[in-house]
């Protein structure tokens, strides 16, 4: 088996020769919440968190600047908004799967959120784990591509 790294996050993973783990960038103020999430989502070896940004200007620079598999995005940055986020994904058209992870989950939220292109949307408060879950099934999904 091969093993593949990534300087920036430190990650080491064992994949086979031919499979490489998901590239995340992770948009998110809060440092515990970064943290708690790269753990569940480096968890398995099928991801590992490329990135991170606190604001709306760095996560847009970012993804102009570099490829990603998956973003995950919260809605309250330090600066700006994760809608400019999706807005600035929604124009790149990357095929990169946007992921809102927010406390701000009413319905309306929720629609505004699809309209810009959020693939899936998830309340922190109550469903921290299937972030975890939703990337090893994208993680399958793309070893079988």
């Amino acid at each position: 088996m091969a093993v593949a790294s990534d300087a920036a996050c430190g990650a080491r993973v064992d994949n086979p020769p031919d499979a490489r783990p998901l590239r995340v960038l992770l948009i998110e103020d809060s440092l515990l919440i970064r943290e708690a999430v790269a753990e569940l989502v480096e968890s398995d070896g099928l991801a590992y968190v490329a990135a991170v940004a606190d604001s709306e200007a760095a996560a847009i620079a970012d993804l102009q600047a570099n490829i990603y598999d998956v973003v995950i995005v919260d809605l309250k940055l330090r600066e700006g908004s994760g809608f400019g986020v999706l807005r600035a994904l929604q124009d790149k058209k990357s095929g990169v799967l946007p992921i809102v992870f927010t406390n701000y989950a009413t319905p309306a939220i929720r629609r505004r959120c699809a309209e810009l292109g959020a693939t899936w949307f998830f309340d922190k408060s109550s469903e921290f784990e299937e972030i975890g879950e939703l990337i090893a099934r994208q993680a399958a999904r793309h070893r079988l591509t």
